[in-house]
This record gives structure tokens, C-alpha cells and sequence, in this order.
């Protein structure tokens, strides 16, 4: 799934970086260091292979390459690439699990925050 770059920009958090506490922003996020706390934004996040996060995470699509302990809500989709592991609950609109991804915990599909899109009318009706 590639991150939404509709959005102005994307912050990085690199390897060496240790961040404890809440991150919050409209923006999207790469993470390749180490999170804990609470992770709550209205972009998308990518946790990096060498990416840790150990908090709570809520954005509009997700992808984890790396390690997470804690819930994830995607308001949108989830993605666990084969590298990922997932411990802890997770709730999206879309759940893509990939074969070698590790995910432990209760998975709930919720509604997409995307407005509905209307069925194809057939041709002669309005």
C-alpha cells in the first residue's frame, strides 16, 4: 500500500532517535527509531523495518515493516508487510495481513472515514 502523498509532507523519524511520549500531527510519519507512548494522526504512518514502537497508534493508513506493541486503528487500512510483527489489537476499514507477517491479538473491520461511492446506474436511469 503506498502512503497517501496527497498530504504536504512526511516527517521522519530515523534509526538513532528515541521518542517517549505523544506524537501528533496532520502530516504522515516514517518511523525507523523507537516510539513509546501514543501515536495519533490525521496522515498515514510507515513503521520502518528498524522501526520499535511500543504505544498506541491511530492514523489513517498504517503499514508495518517493523515491530509494534500496542492497538492500531487505521481509519483506512492496515498493512502488515511479511517483515512486520503486530502485538496487540487493530481495528481498519481494510486488514492485509502478508504471508511472514506475525500479528497477535483481535482484529475488528470498521467502517472506512471515505464517503461511500455509488453503484454504476444502468444506462436510461437517472
Amino acid at each position: 500500500m503506498p502512503i497517501d502523498k496527497t498530504s504536504n509532507s512526511t516527517s521522519l523519524l530515523s534509526r538513532n532517535v528515541k521518542i517517549e511520549g505523544e506524537i501528533r500531527g496532520e502530516e504522515n510519519l516514517h518511523i525507523d527509531g523507537s516510539v513509546k507512548g501514543a501515536v495519533k494522526l490525521n496522515g498515514d504512518v510507515l513503521i520502518g523495518n528498524a522501526g520499535v514502537v511500543e504505544a498506541e497508534i491511530e492514523a489513517e493508513n498504517i503499514v508495518i515493516q517493523g515491530r509494534v506493541n500496542g492497538n492500531v486503528t487505521a481509519r483506512r487500512q492496515l498493512e502488515i508487510q511479511p517483515s512486520g510483527k503486530l502485538f496487540g489489537d487493530c481495528s481498519a476499514a481494510s486488514i492485509d495481513i502478508k504471508e511472514g507477517a506475525i500479528f497477535e491479538g483481535r482484529s475488528t473491520m470498521s467502517r472506512s472515514s471515505a464517503p461511500p461511492s455509488q453503484p454504476p446506474q444502468k444506462a436510461g436511469q437517472s
